[in-house]
């Protein structure tokens, strides 16, 4: 077995840096730290070798969830606005190297993103992209998985069609992530957003059919239409959905209640438009940590042990591209994210 060795000081170029500077193994061992990361947490390097990381302080332990977390999934993490051990609100940067099989951690002050944190720019490109393919391509294996064992030709072209439908979708979703990572918007229509939620709805069950009994509705039927990129926005509804299923899956009194309504408040952030056209999903689960605040909304940012951090920031992105936005409530035992859209122009007064 190779073992693999710290970094220098040198080549890190870190060890005289003015903010906290970590290195973990694999395992989630600390291997190496900078001047700054022992001063910050009293704890000289030797200490922090001896044993486990987020046993020697209440500092030491809020960072080993983020730790434990990026490492079991070998991947790069981003924490906002977390308090630790007490102290903070500060800006966690867990980045995993797969050249090196190790995590560098940074510590830094907490730079407040305000309302702009639903209109940052998607980064990560390519495993975006591969995110946002995987819910499309679990709802052609269950489509798939049904035909097998459909006995009707009747029933089986029903899901042949189901399946064509969302095969154009993958081709489309990829198409619009072609231009190195670009989000853009294809082709607008008018769209109900009543019957976009129905679709989307009966796409997770079709991926994943422990949803079914879980989602409910409530819809208002007269909302006006909105325009838009129907792949684009039903795949924003269906991260929501996705986020909201994880949330709750564990949960035997699992609910999630994805609603429609006229709500004249908001404006959009970007243009300054009226967003009165409103699609909600609400789950019980047990809510998003408040450190987190609007930084939900960023690339790699999540609460889920296995998760991307990038279903949310995509969604925000796709309701920026329509002069809409993001935002949300939460508190133990409910969490509601509001995708906010204008009303199309063709059905303006």
């Amino acid at each position: 077995m190779t073992t693999v060795s710290a970094p220098s000081p040198a080549s890190l170029g870190a060890d005289q840096a003015a903010i906290p500077i970590l290195v973990f193994s694999a395992g989630a061992q600390c291997e190496w730290a900078n001047t700054r990361a022992e001063e910050w947490l009293g704890l000289s390097i030797r200490h922090m070798r001896k044993g486990r990381f987020g046993g020697l302080s209440a500092t030491c332990s809020h960072l080993a969830d983020i730790i434990d977390q990026a490492c079991g999934a070998r991947r790069t993490l981003v924490a906002l606005g977390r308090m630790l051990g007490g102290t903070g609100p500060y800006d966690v940067h867990a980045r995993w190297s797969d050249q090196h099989d190790q995590l560098v951690l940074s510590v830094l002050p907490h730079q407040s993103m305000g309302a702009k944190a639903s209109e940052a720019p998607a980064l990560g490109f390519g495993r975006m992209l591969a995110h946002e393919l995987k819910n499309p391509l679990a709802s052609v294996r269950g489509a798939a998985q049904l035909i097998r064992r459909e006995n009707e030709i009747d029933g089986a072209r029903d899901l042949a069609r189901l399946i064509i439908q969302d095969v154009d979708r993958i081709t489309r979703l990829a198409d619009h992530w072609s231009r190195v990572g670009d989000i853009r918007l294809g082709d607008r229509s008018e769209i109900n957003l009543n019957l976009l939620a129905v679709s989307a709805m009966e796409s997770l069950n079709r991926a994943d059919p422990d949803t079914v009994g879980v989602l409910r509705e409530n819809f208002d039927p007269s909302l006006p239409t909105i325009d838009g990129d129907p792949d684009l926005l039903m795949q924003a509804v269906l991260n929501l959905l996705q986020n909201a299923h994880d949330a709750v899956r564990s949960d035997s009194a699992a609910a999630i209640i994805v609603e429609t309504r006229f709500d004249a408040g908001p404006k959009s952030r970007s243009s300054g438009h009226p967003t009165p056209l409103v699609l909600s999903v609400r789950d019980n689960g047990p809510g998003i940590p408040e450190a987190l605040g609007p930084g939900i909304f960023t690339p790699f940012v999540t609460t889920k042990p296995a998760g991307e951090g990038l279903g949310l920031a995509f969604a925000a992105r796709i309701a920026a591209l329509h002069d809409g936005q993001i935002d949300f409530e939460s508190r133990p035992g409910s969490t509601t994210f509001n995708i906010r859209l204008p009303i199309s122009t063709k059905d303006m007064p």
